[in-house]
């Protein structure tokens, strides 16, 4: 018979069958038969294996017993110090919480999938023309060559964005429209909630005017009616079928830049004011995607792409001679303007999480340290120094899981917090939360900290010199070299490292306060802004557009305190700018690297005087500007010095037209200089612009500008009746104060200036504490050193001396290895920061002041207590 064994893998059945024989030979030289000794032999080797066997089991659990035994010691030795279990879970629940609260928006924004399938497999496709980085959109001509000549994607869509006046359900609303190609929902793989998506007859010249429309709308406007595909609504007074509803879960990404999403889909050769363009391969109107086919690579894709701009370049070379294709995942065109910045913030607050684990880490040394003589002791009874170092393990994992489920708590409230405090134009922002990928980071976290924070001091103590530790006092053996030095060591770290977080916040905090002061080059106080727009089935042509513009300009400017009112579009720092290109007649052509481009604003004559733009040469429009007179056109300073140097500018003519390319330039006298204003962003110096009066290029649309001591609500009531009278089917979209467009465009560099500088307040103060700490510490185990100085004659200024000597010791060491880190950090924020330099000498001295005072402010309580030290106390201290 044979007991087979297998044991960690390993058959140990030979084995046993040798032992059989053995035992069978020796009881058959004691006289036993053959079959009696083989029957001896198994009975006595079956009892010695089952108990090997219990033991081995046993073994085997013993691990979970000492678990079990190490955390139950460690609930009540931290049940025994309330008040540092406290500490130490909050200081934990801050790292963890802020570090988990901050990657919940990096995970959403940088990390989390795309709500596509094969989302890796869609590029965004620009056209783009050297030396200019940007990306541009494609004129739909050019767009229908790449979808059908190309050779890499499944599937080309195409979009572009606009808005349009909803009308006969209710009050008239303007909705946020996208304008696509055939087979745009097919690209993205989605489903409709109800009815259908686009087929490519729909997307076709001449087909019956289709849409679909998203499950917002069809919930907040149309009343959720379950009827209402089949049925019809009036986009721009023009009757368009409803053919299904997009879910609210599909997204549009075809703009990364804006984040409104659409209400309706239509096909964009069925829209009012994009249609007739489709024809014309002048301009850049739709934004291109496309999807890779599965097996081609990035690099035949641009191949691919590079022969098709080389074709359209010989076919067409009045409009696309020097244009090349250029690709981008998707994913990295919606984050490629909040990457950076997040990834600052990640590190800041990784930062934060660092100095609480130094912090951490010096409690529970001084902690260990307290405890020695109980850790020698235990070491004597037989205890290895395995068993010392998970002990103490045990104890800080169960610290860390406490600050770890607060922390996870706390990053629950921040992530909250922080999806209200991000600016509406961050992308996917609304998809931040606490989700299962969130809380394995939280997780893995917690251990990498418990880890970080709790091996110096279990390694430390299971080396303490067990004779040393018996002889001595737990407090006495904490003031010994090493345990000193360690200490120091982590708080001079500390130090360090809100040092870099303190001269980042400074940086971006001086930053922001300059962007405040900056002028924006027009007046902001009491301005208060609204649009209208025209429906281009009812106002299509430009005589209309002037007519309704004068119209409700002068009914407005009749109200009693609302005289100063302009009309303007695109309004400054409110409304995405247009960019033109022009000509200067009399110069030759300005070759394609030297393109001339300004932005392009309709204005009514009293623009400049409501909002405050200064004359600096030359008039400014009248009454005589119109249709029927010649053309003319007010510059910029910044344009005067960019293409006028030193000559006068006045009389020269201009060439240019809106739309551009349309009917091709037109000339226009400049009849005016006026100042620059910063038109795009406050932080964004101020770009060259061509004023052109409305009465001779209107635009299908009203911006009213109007400078009022009234309240903005009293003021938008009194534009609502004024449109009304003229129109009741014409809504008012965009309405707001001026000041609101101001902090709106520097949101953004608000919000990073606000959290650094929270994540800095908390490194400070974290680095106060530890400094606090050492120094408490320091001289607690001093205390019967001190009283021996002061029994020898040391007075309490040499205490005081030596004490402030320890304090400024630490600071200082923290002070120069932080402020070389930060010089180097500073580098990451450089993009960031507006009319501040990274190597700011204001700001680094101000961070060395400010830690300086803390930490004296810090030390001061354990001085006032060394100095307090009675000798005969402190002689019999121990």
């Amino acid at each position: 018979m044979m007991f087979g064994r297998k044991r960690n893998g390993i058959d140990f059945s030979a084995e046993i069958q040798a032992h059989l024989e053995n035992e069978t030979a020796r009881l058959r030289e004691q006289g036993m038969s053959e079959e009696e000794a083989r029957a001896a032999a198994r009975r006595a080797f079956g009892n010695v294996t089952r108990t090997q066997e219990k033991f081995y089991e046993a073994s085997r659990w013993m691990w979970w017993d000492h678990l079990k035994q190490d955390v139950r010691f460690g609930v009540r030795m931290l049940g025994r110090s309330p008040g540092f279990t406290a500490v130490v879970v909050l200081t934990l629940a801050l790292g963890i919480g802020a570090n988990t609260a901050i990657f919940s928006v990096v995970y959403a924004e940088l990390m989390k999938p795309l709500p596509y399938a094969g989302s890796g497999r869609i590029l965004n496709v620009f056209q783009q023309h050297p030396p200019d980085d940007g990306g541009f959109a494609w004129s739909y001509p050019n767009f229908e060559e790449l979808r059908d000549q190309n050779h890499v994607f499944t599937a080309v869509a195409g979009a572009a964005r606009h808005q349009l006046t909803l009308t006969g359900r209710g009050e008239p609303s303007v909705v946020n429209v996208a304008d696509v190609t055939g087979d745009f929902f097919a690209l993205f793989d989605a489903s409709p909630l109800a009815g259908r998506f686009f087929y490519q007859e729909d997307a076709r010249a001449g087909a019956a005017p289709t849409v679909v429309i998203s499950e917002n709308l069809w919930r907040s406007e149309l009343g959720a009616d379950p009827r209402i595909v089949g049925t019809t609504i009036d986009l721009d007074k023009r009757a368009f079928m409803v053919i299904g509803i997009a879910p609210a879960g599909f997204c549009f990404p075809l703009f990364p830049s804006v984040t409104v999403p659409p209400q309706v889909w239509i096909p964009i050769v069925q829209d009012p004011v994009f249609g007739p363009r489709t024809e014309r391969r002048t301009g850049h109107l739709v934004q291109v995607t496309g999807r890779v086919k599965p097996s081609v690579a990035m690099a035949q894709v641009q191949a691919d792409m590079d022969d098709l701009s080389d074709r359209l370049a010989k076919e067409f070379p009045a409009v696309n001679q020097g244009w090349q294709i250029r690709l981008a995942p998707l994913r990295e065109m919606i984050v490629e303007n909040v990457k950076s910045p997040l990834l600052v913030l990640l590190g800041a607050v990784g930062l934060v999480l660092l100095i609480a684990c130094a912090n951490i880490a010096n409690l529970l040394l001084a902690r260990a340290t307290s405890r020695a003589r109980e850790i020698a002791v235990r070491t004597t009874l037989g205890a290895g120094r395995a068993r010392i170092v998970c002990q103490l393990l045990t104890e800080t994992a169960v610290l860390t899981l406490l600050g770890g489920v607060a922390g996870v708590l706390l990053a629950r409230w921040g992530a909250a917090g922080l999806s209200a405090l991000l600016p509406t134009d961050i992308p996917r922002v609304n998809e931040i939360g606490i989700d299962y990928s969130v809380l394995g980071f939280a997780l893995l976290l917690s251990v990498l900290v418990s880890g970080a924070a709790g091996l110096v001091p279990a390694f430390y103590m299971a080396k303490a010199n067990l004779q040393e530790s018996l002889r001595e006092g737990g407090g006495r053996n904490g003031a010994s070299g090493k345990g000193r030095r360690a200490r120091n060591f982590f708080a001079a770290g500390e130090i360090a490292l809100a040092v870099v977080l303190l001269v980042g916040a400074g940086l971006l905090l001086r930053s922001f306060a300059k962007l405040l002061s900056v002028n924006p080059g027009f007046e902001v106080e009491h301005i208060v802004k609204a649009e209208i727009s025209l429906p281009q089935a009812q106002y299509s042509k430009p005589q209309q557009w002037a007519a309704f513009a004068d119209d409700l300009l002068k009914r407005v400017q009749s109200e009693p305190g609302m005289q100063e009112t302009a009309m303007a579009l695109p309004m400054p720092l409110a409304d995405q700018q247009v960019n033109l290109s022009f000509d200067i007649l009399g110069r030759p052509a300005a070759s394609a690297s030297e393109a001339r481009q300004a932005n392009y604003v309709s204005v009514s004559p009293e623009y400049f005087r409501v909002m405050g733009v200064p004359l600096l040469e030359g008039r400014i429009f009248d009454a005589h500007d119109v249709m029927e007179a010649s053309r003319v056109t007010i510059i910029s300073k910044g344009l005067a010095r960019t293409y006028f140097p030193n000559e006068d500018p006045l009389g020269k003519q201009l060439s240019f037209a809106f739309p551009q390319g349309v009917v091709g330039g037109v000339a226009r006298e400049i009849v005016g200089v006026v100042g620059d204003v910063r038109g795009v962003a406050l932080g964004a110096d101020p770009g060259p612009i061509l004023y052109v009066p409305y009465a001779q290029e209107p635009l299908w649309g009203a911006g009213l500008l109007v400078k009022s001591t009234l309240s903005a609500s009293g003021v938008g009531a009194t534009i609502r009746q004024d449109v009304e009278k003229i129109d009741r089917d014409l809504p008012i979209s965009q309405f707001g104060k001026m000041t609101d467009a101001v902090e709106a465009s520097v949101a953004e560099p608000k919000v990073r200036a606000f959290l650094l500088a929270l994540f800095a307040a908390m490194a400070l103060i974290l680095a106060a504490t530890g400094i606090f700490g050492v120094i408490s510490y320091s001289v607690a185990c001093r205390t019967n050193e001190i009283g021996i100085r002061m029994a020898l004659g040391a007075s309490r200024s040499v205490i005081l001396r030596m004490i402030s000597w320890e304090t400024a010791t630490l600071t200082l060491a923290g002070l120069a290895v932080g402020l070389v880190g930060a010089l180097a950090a500073t580098r990451l924020l450089g993009h960031m920061l507006f009319g501040v330099k990274a190597y700011d000498p204001a700001t680094l001295t101000a961070v060395a002041l400010i830690l300086g005072a803390v930490a004296a402010i810090a030390g001061l309580v354990p001085m006032r207590r060394a100095m307090g030290v009675d000798p005969l106390v402190a002689l019999r201290h121990e």
